[in-house]
């Protein structure tokens, strides 16, 4: 069963570039940025993220229509 995963940028030295991805197959991930990788975020639950933020439904359907949405996020 194929299911939408989350994967955040991360730079050296534990310093993320804001960069979320959501995706429905790894290989559909972006390149990361120079110097950058993409993980996988192992605790995602698109249920708990609709949960805290309705409006997240606007990038989950991108992402099971395009096979991929990129967000940056702040925080």
């Amino acid at each position: 069963m194929v299911r939408l995963k989350k994967y955040i940028e991360w730079m050296s030295r534990d310093r993320r570039t804001n960069r979320i991805a959501y995706v429905m197959k790894e290989w559909d991930l972006p390149r990361p940025l120079p110097e950058a990788e993409w993980h996988i975020d192992q605790k995602f639950s698109a249920a708990d993220e609709l949960l805290r933020d309705p409006e997240m439904k606007i990038v989950f359907k991108a992402a099971l229509e395009k096979g991929v949405e990129v967000i940056t996020r702040r925080g």
